[in-house]
């Protein structure tokens, strides 16, 4: 199934990508001035908890920060996309919950969450979306204060190991107080914790993987100062093997379907489909970013390691049904 083609994928029966890229780019134009002529709060962007009885459930949060440029609305607008090859990992009864995340520090909407659903409704919770294109000027947002909501607020009774996904290109805040906390996570701290302890949390909740967009320079294996601290900061909390550098927005997806290949023992498949889809640029492209993540995956022992999920058999490239 290649992205650049129409198709028509049974719910998802005449969708193509130009015009969803268009409509989203419309979207992400307009989408913060129509919340604020709206009147909608942060409470309104944050429900107090998100449930689903999936086996599978898959968070990913995106950073729609000014620095993010054309990123958020180029994931959005493959969304069709990702959610048919992502059963092809996951199964069918896989469930998505879209995020938002700003700067606390200075936006009007610096958490947004989305509650969990699949098919054609996970177009309209992605419009629900707003795209601020906000953020300070410090290198930092409030990526903690995601995973702090996604560690205390979400219910999974259902579920196995169930998959969280970052995409940004920036740090985070090191601590959260008791106050931020119960504003924006809606969650209630008996004393300041640190963002090491957050994601140390979330991490036994979720596998979780950080996409990141360089900041600053990026060419080869060369990168900014600034992007070499941030990049340190994020191999603290979560480790160098779940980090994808990726300098193409328009590859996003395909690293997604990446990181689920290696959470279901089906590198090997991911490959050969990549290969079959994308030219031999993008695919170079897209297995460079990799790297970290597969490099590991042929080693069944890490693989296994704490963290890491297994949720359908290993197969020859056929459709597989999950064992979940």
């Amino acid at each position: 199934m290649s992205e650049t083609a129409d198709f028509d994928p049974g719910h998802w029966r005449g969708h193509d990508f130009k015009s969803a890229r268009r409509a989203y780019d419309v979207h992400v134009d307009r989408s913060y001035d129509d919340a604020v002529k709206a009147g909608k709060s942060v409470k309104d962007m944050v429900p107090g908890v998100i449930k689903t009885n999936s086996p599978a459930p898959l968070v990913i949060l995106c950073d729609v920060t000014g620095s993010m440029g054309e990123w958020p609305a180029t994931i959005f607008s493959k969304l069709p996309y990702l959610e048919l090859e992502a059963q092809e990992y996951l199964g069918d009864k896989m469930e998505i919950c879209w995020g938002a995340i700003g700067d606390y520090t200075c936006d009007k909407y610096p958490l947004q969450i989305r509650k969990f659903t699949k098919g054609v409704k996970l177009k309209d919770e992605l419009k629900e979306l707003i795209v601020e294109g906000g953020g300070g000027g410090g290198a930092r947002e409030s990526y903690e204060m995601a995973g702090l909501y996604c560690a205390r607020n979400i219910e999974m009774p259902k579920a196995l190991k169930p998959i969280l996904i970052i995409i940004g290109d920036e740090g985070f805040y090191e601590t959260i107080n008791k106050s931020d906390a119960k504003k924006y996570a809606l969650v209630s701290l008996q004393s300041r914790v640190s963002a090491k302890e957050v994601f140390a949390e979330l991490q036994t909740k979720f596998s979780v993987y950080v996409v990141r967009k360089p900041y600053g320079y990026f060419r080869g294996d060369k990168t900014s100062d600034a992007d070499k601290t941030i990049h340190a900061q994020w191999a603290e909390v979560v480790g160098d093997d779940r980090i994808v550098m990726l300098p193409d927005a328009g590859r996003v997806v395909d690293v997604i379907f990446g990181l689920l290949a290696r959470e279901t023992d089906r590198v090997e498949y991911f490959e050969d489909e990549l290969k079959d889809r994308q030219k031999p640029g993008q695919v170079k492209t897209v297995m460079k970013a990799l790297e970290t993540i597969h490099g590991l995956a042929s080693d069944s022992k890490k693989l296994l390691r704490s963290g890491a999920s297994k949720m359908h058999k290993k197969s020859d490239g056929k459709k597989t049904k999950s064992l979940l």
